[in-house]
């Protein structure tokens, strides 16, 4: 404790000293000069100018302009700026210097966007960062922009939920850090934290995930707005947001106004079709029944013919072969006699229409010396794959900033959002799922046939009566409506105390109001009565979050080698979160869908509140631009931790060494060299309500007296934070004039402390309690190769490859507990095991004898174990992305690898079409004998020659829930985006109003390159899960099949 006392202590004092000695060192010749964008010809702020071999250095300001001293005429210096490539130009004793700068081709900006929107150099920072530009996020756009980081950001895995258009997406930065908390990073947008909880997302808590997904924060920003994308990987980089900054932060920069006399247009025009990328095999040759056969079936006369009538309660496909004879259905009369036959296996495909996705942007950006301003309107219009479902997303953006006086500078920021969802497709075995019932859909039956789902008296038509329901009647009669306002923002005011002491303050909200509406249909059929008379569901959600931060920032030259800076700040959080819903049940009057109409209504609320106090300090050194340290430390106080346990301190510490500089190496081989080495820490609190006794009320009055029953969990009063402890090193070389570059970075981090709720006896009355206890521990290496193989004056070719690799491995839990669930169905569970990595999937094997032999029942058909065994893990092994683009004068094309090996899911598809009979696989009828031994009277196990049904030979795994036959790896080689593009500007090189256009070919989600081929003839994704959680990536379930998406992409600016 004294040690760690001494080295907070210390930390203080290198701090201090660094903002004691702050001054300002003469110079000997002024450069000024105006710093524009090779784009548009328009000037740039914020440009950093600093000098060659020194620590001095300046920012140019609204206009563009910039002002510096410079030691000698042969000083050299050197402009860099986000997104954009660096240049250096030497002084050769001219006092006034313009330059022009240019988009950075490689991805690698110089310049990155690090903790509370402070720019730094690159080559200062000693941990890892990656910047994405905005203009790689517009051309092969996706309607969640978090999406668009897939396969291009080395470390970072992402998986867009199978929820439909509009969906949530998870997202997580070397590995996962807690067992069962949030493992997403933190999103900041200009400096202000946005709310990124999916409230309402499919349930973690229901088998396979259930309900509707409405998507996330991150989802609501438009792609047009975004300057940039800063990911800090970890502890390291995100040390200064504190407990919610502990799994990394990705920092989002949007545009901003510019100086100038004339303001700039942008417009952007995106159109794009859907289809989806990969379709169910379906058998085409067998119909209902069971065992071969349909003698179960009825036998009735139809107009003097007697046919063979489906009753009502087979749902499943193992009846006879097609023979053509006529048929007729129990449960829809209506269609009378039609032939006993196949209809093709392309039905399912049938089902779904060609979807599209509109999206029209437009931007203005100005300003005057003092004013600049940037408004922008954007209109994202998706008509789903599946018919009867839409969404549309409108945003207005308004940025202004003033020179109020010459020391004081203001900026506000509005960003309004309205979103509407119409019919959002269910997900999971929830009883809206349109996948479930398309899983199970019979070869017998057209979707012709189908969309007349309903008889005149208001029954459904189907071919059972039951799940699954025709999908038409999920389409049209269990309907939903959802309705989002958002609206986040800031008001900023920063002062110069002096010329090297500045004072800023700004207060930040996001705030966002949901209206969702559903219904199910009257005459639903289902076995619950209530649900056959209808529901309507009425939910109104309010989340409002409040960040206020303070920071006082000093930076100045030391001497002639030594510049420094130093910031002190404090943050105020205040997040409060309310739901307000009414369920009304058993509908008095049809078709009339309003909660007054509801015979039996139930009520449920719930506030959540939450709040977090926190002061900071960091401090940079440099020693003549080549030798750099950082100190820094955070202390939070949260509500939602303990008695005594509210506070909690960590700090962190890098290096960053620019040895190509230090040593003069020659750079026509090592254009640079940096080493770098960092360590943090980083707290995390917990959810809110989990150090005192809560109780429920009930709707449902004890005579007089009201009801309330207590949680099911035992809280902790003394709750702790989890605490992660990380190390970071690399390396960052630059060849041949910075054609050839690579970034390799190694970590570790351990995270104790986990906050844990393990489950109980039920004779203690609860069903788990919360302890802190066990610790994870992530081990990585990231790789980032660019290389520019040819530039020429007409022709380009830059490459970036990221490669990242990281396991998460559980070092402890708690004692006496041998493994931690994290997720469980009936069919698999995914767990934490003491020794193990982090998410391994658990089932029932086939059971095998001593030799390994799949030991056979002794009726030939397969057997499971009696105790679960590690089926797979959930963890890939590695992840790349490849990006490669071209440019032939006005001609560019450019395409992205997504690569993903190793790691398992569970298959919920698989699992259902081998139970119910509608699998490609389950086609092959004839001679079926299980690949198994059986136990023979003399104690000697010979191989099975028994014929078995189609029916006991495929079902008889998902019925006796032999797991390990629907654990599936989940490789994928996918060609993510391809984009070919042309510049139109000299087209029009006389009109003066246009400034720039382009025009691009888009398609993403083009084709899997290569992918596990039982996925794929399931029709399965093999990337998303039901929902933004770590272990739901384990999980495939039923989901909304990923679209290919083509179209056209339209750029102009004026």
């Amino acid at each position: 404790m004294k040690g760690k006392y001494y080295c907070v202590r210390s930390l203080l004092l290198i701090s201090l000293f660094l903002f004691a000695s702050l001054t300002m060192f003469g110079q000997t010749q002024v450069v000024t000069g105006i710093v524009t964008s090779g784009e548009d010809n328009q000037p740039l702020a914020d440009v950093t100018v600093s000098v060659q071999g020194t620590a001095g250095g300046t920012v140019t300001d609204q206009t563009g302009k910039y002002s510096i001293r410079v030691p000698s005429t042969n000083a050299v210096l050197q402009f860099s700026f986000t997104g954009f490539a660096t240049q250096t130009v030497s002084v050769e004793g001219k006092p006034v210097i313009d330059i022009v700068l240019k988009r950075s081709e490689n991805g690698l900006s110089e310049v990155v966007v690090t903790a509370f929107g402070i720019e730094r150099k690159r080559r200062a920072l000693g941990y890892s960062a990656q910047v994405v530009s905005g203009e790689s996020l517009t051309e092969a756009r996706e309607i969640n922009v978090a999406n668009s980081l897939k396969g291009k950001v080395a470390g970072v895995f992402v998986s867009p939920s199978a929820t439909g258009p509009g969906g949530s997406s998870y997202v997580n930065i070397r590995g996962a850090s807690s067992f069962q908390g949030d493992n997403q990073p933190l999103y900041v947008v200009d400096g202000v934290p946005i709310d990124n909880q999916t409230v309402g997302a499919p349930d973690l808590g229901n088998a396979r995930g259930t309900s509707r997904d409405y998507g996330d924060g991150i989802g609501n920003i438009s792609p047009d707005d975004i300057e940039s994308i800063t990911v800090l990987k970890g502890p390291n980089g995100a040390a200064l947001y504190g407990a919610r900054g502990a799994n990394g932060v990705i920092v989002i920069t949007t545009k901003k106004g510019r100086a100038g006399k004339k303001a700039i247009i942008d417009f952007n025009s995106n159109a794009t079709v859907e289809r989806p990328n990969v379709y169910p095999q379906r058998q085409n040759a067998y119909g209902p029944g069971y065992d071969d056969a349909i003698t179960s079936w009825d036998l009735v006369n139809i107009d003097g013919q007697t046919v063979r009538r489906l009753p009502d309660w087979i749902p499943d496909m193992w009846g006879a072969k097609f023979d053509g004879q006529p048929i007729a259905l129990l449960m829809w009369p209506s269609l009378g006699i039609i032939p006993y036959t196949g209809q093709g296996s392309d039905e399912v495909r049938n089902f779904y229409r060609t979807g599209s996705t509109i999206t029209n942007s437009l931007g203005i950006t100005g300003g005057t010396e003092r004013v600049n301003y940037r408004v922008s309107l954007s209109d994202l219009r998706n008509a789903s794959i599946f018919p009867n479902s839409s969404l549309d997303r409108q945003t207005l953006n308004l940025r202004v900033g003033f020179n109020a006086t010459e020391k004081l500078y203001v900026e506000s920021k509005i960003n309004y959002i309205r979103q509407k969802g119409k019919n959002r497709p269910g997900y999971g075995t929830d009883i809206n799922t349109i996948a479930m019932s398309l899983n199970r859909f019979p070869a017998f039956l057209t979707m012709d046939m189908m969309k007349n789902y309903k008889t005149p008296s208001g029954q459904a038509n189907n071919w059972t009566d039951g799940r699954p329901f025709n999908p038409y009647w999920v389409l049209n009669e269990m309907l939903s409506a959802d309705n989002r306002d958002r609206m986040n923002g800031y008001l900023l005011a920063r002062y110069k105390l002096k010329s090297w002491l500045s004072l800023q303050g700004r207060a930040g909200t996001d705030f966002y109001a949901d209206a969702r509406d559903s219904r199910i249909g009257v005459n639903t059929p289902t076995g619950s009565f209530n649900l056959r008379r209808g529901q309507v569901n009425n939910d109104r959600i309010k989340v409002k979050e409040e960040n206020i931060d303070l920071l006082l920032t000093a930076n100045g030259n030391l001497s002639n080698r030594f510049s420094g800076s130093f910031s002190l700040g404090a943050n105020h959080l205040n997040r409060v979160q309310q739901v307000v819903g009414l369920q009304g049940n058993n509908l008095v009057i049809d078709g009339m869908y309003n909660i007054v109409n509801a015979g039996l209504v139930v009520a449920t609320e719930r506030q959540i509140r939450k709040r977090m106090n926190s002061v900071y300090f960091t401090g940079q050194l440099a020693y003549d631009n080549y030798l750099f340290l950082d100190v820094s430390g955070r202390n939070d106080w949260s509500s939602t931790l303990g008695i005594n346990n509210y506070s909690f301190f960590y700090p962190s510490v890098s290096t960053s060494f620019v040895f190509s500089d230090a040593f003069r190496l020659d750079d026509k081989l090592l254009s640079f060299g940096k080493i770098r080495l960092s360590y943090a820490q980083a707290g995390k609190d917990a959810s809110p309500y989990q150090t005192q006794i809560g109780y429920n009320l009930s709707t449902v009055p004890w005579g007089s007296q009201r009801q309330a029953s207590i949680q099911g969990s035992i809280p902790l009063i003394d709750l702790k934070n989890e605490l992660t402890s990380s190390i970071e090193a690399g390396a960052e070389l630059k060849f041949f004039k910075n054609r050839l570059g690579i970034d390799f970075t190694y970590y570790t981090a351990t995270s104790k402390n986990q906050i844990l709720s393990v489950n109980l006896p039920a004779a203690t009355g609860f069903a788990s309690k919360l302890i802190n206890a066990g610790e994870i521990r992530n081990k990585g290496i990231e790789i980032l190769l660019s290389a520019t193989p040819i530039s020429t004056k007409n022709f380009n070719w830059n490459t970036l490859i990221n490669f990242s690799r990281n396991r998460s491995q559980v070092v402890s839990l708690y004692p006496g507990i041998a493994s931690l669930s994290l997720y469980s169905t009936p069919e698999v569970g995914i767990e934490a095991r003491p020794g193990s990595p982090y998410g391994d999937i658990v089932g029932f094997k086939y059971k095998r004898n001593e030799q390994g032999e799949i030991w056979l029942t002794d009726a030939g058909v397969y057997q499971r174990e009696s105790t679960t065994s590690v089926l797979g893990n959930i963890q890939p092994d590695f992840l790349s992305g490849i990006t490669n683009s071209f440019s032939f004068k006005e001609l560019s094309f450019s395409f992205l690898v997504d690569i993903r090996k190793g790691g398992q899911i569970f298959s919920y598809s698989k699992y259902q079409q081998w139970a119910n009979g509608t699998s490609k696989a389950t086609e092959k009828g004839d001679n079926l004998i299980a690949d198994g031994v059986i136990l023979g009277a003399d104690n000697k196990f010979t191989k099975s020659t028994t014929v078995l049904s189609r029916q006991s030979y495929y079902s008889s795994r998902p019925y006796n829930n032999i797991s390990e036959a629907f654990v599936l790896d989940a490789d994928y080689v996918s060609l993510r985006e391809v984009a070919v593009g042309y510049n139109l500007s000299k087209l029009f090189k006389k009109n003066q109003l246009l400034r720039t256009a382009k025009l691009s070919a888009v398609c993403r989600n083009v084709l899997y390159l290569y992918q596990n081929k039982e996925i794929k003839e399931m029709g399965a994704n093999p990337e998303g899960g039901f929902g933004p959680y770590a272990v739901a990536q384990g999980f495939e379930s039923t989901g909304v099949p990923m679209t290919r998406s083509l179209g056209l992409n339209l750029s102009i600016t004026f």
